[in-house]
């Protein structure tokens, strides 16, 4: 059995244009889509098709929330992964960029395609709702991944659980190294993806006061991150001159790109030992940071973006089949440190 893999970058002008003008739509949306086959291997139909014995065949989609996140592209691996594992799945890729627009556009892409399910990965909650409605026109079963959308089965991080369990491990670490003294909180939030990862913020907080107590509301810094470096970059440097005599610092954020950007600003500052951080993520740039000797990085709670895929992949294709998909279900969590990043990630130093 074959799997082929179709890379989606931008809307397509009309549905039924021929190969050469499809490929000349996509180029001049900024992108090339891309068909790979194995030798020997027909596209896959519209409608499932019968496969090498005599097994259905389905069209799948995947809108990724971007490919500049080291998270999203462990998420699109496991997914083709999954795909290929199957035998049975041919796998349309797009990008959503981080941006609700595009998110539609790729919806409206899939639909042309053809697709029969879909996995979407899209950060604005704004947008779910229409996105859904097109998918529902056309009964399509869909996987939102980490972001909810109506009438979507939720998979992804168990926000409240994943978020105490950083929460906790920070206040811990500043038991023991800062005598449970907090001056400030610097909160990195994402505030325009809802209440689903709003509670992840929430679950950090209350894991760090329910070892040092209750932080005053006066101390709290609330900071819309918009999930990149960059902007957590720029934000908790200006949030630092805030702050000229706090130096117990200590800094939650919505995932490891975030965090990164706020270490980035304390070293900066050349106040990297006045802070202390943690997130939920344990993405490759989150672990490479958690090993650096003397990092402000604490740990990451791991959600292991790689094995979405093999969780998402069969019951997705069940729902094809005819089965009920739930309303919900997570992946696994283990908070990660130096102490114990090397038992779930052994083979990142290779």
């Amino acid at each position: 059995m074959f799997t082929s893999f179709q890379r989606l970058s931008a809307p397509f002008a009309l549905a039924g244009l021929s190969s050469a003008l499809l490929l000349s739509a996509c180029n001049n949306g900024g992108g090339t889509a891309q068909n790979t086959e194995t030798e020997g291997s027909s596209p896959a139909s519209t409608n499932a098709a019968s496969g090498a014995g005599g097994g259905k065949r389905y069209k799948i989609g995947f809108a990724n929330l971007t490919e500049d996140i080291p998270f999203a592209v462990r998420v699109r691996e496991g997914i083709e992964k999954a795909a290929k594992d199957a035998g049975n799945v041919d796998l349309v890729t797009a990008d959503n960029k981080l941006d609700g627009a595009t998110a539609s556009a790729n919806a409206d892409n899939f639909i042309t395609q053809g697709v029969q399910g879909v996995i979407e990965f899209q950060t604005d909650e704004k947008f779910g709702k229409s996105i859904m409605e097109k998918f529902n026109a056309k009964k399509i079963p869909v996987i939102a991944i980490d972001i909810p959308m109506p009438g979507a089965t939720f998979f992804g991080v168990n926000n409240p659980v994943a978020g105490q369990m950083a929460g906790k491990g920070l206040g811990e670490w500043i038991k023991k190294n800062w005598n449970g003294q907090v001056d400030a909180l610097i909160m990195l939030e994402l505030p325009q993806s809802g209440p689903i990862p709003a509670a992840r913020m929430k679950g950090q907080r209350d894991g760090l006061e329910s070892v040092v107590g209750k932080i005053p509301e006066n101390k709290v810094k609330h900071l819309d991150s918009k999930n990149t470096l960059e902007e957590a970059r720029k934000l908790v440097s200006d949030t630092l001159t805030t702050l000229p005599n706090a130096k117990h610092i200590a800094i939650v954020c919505i995932n490891d790109d975030t965090a990164a950007g706020a270490i980035a600003a304390a070293e900066a500052a050349g106040r990297k030992k006045q802070i202390a951080v943690v997130a939920v993520d344990a993405s490759d740039r989150g672990r490479e940071e958690i090993r650096k000797p003397g990092s402000p990085q604490i740990g990451s709670t791991a959600s292991f973006p790689e094995k979405y895929g093999e969780k998402m992949m069969p019951v997705l294709i069940k729902a094809l089949e005819g089965q009920k998909m739930p309303d919900k279900f997570y992946t696994d969590h283990v908070f990660l440190t130096k102490t114990n990043i090397d038992k779930y990630y052994p083979n990142d130093k290779k």
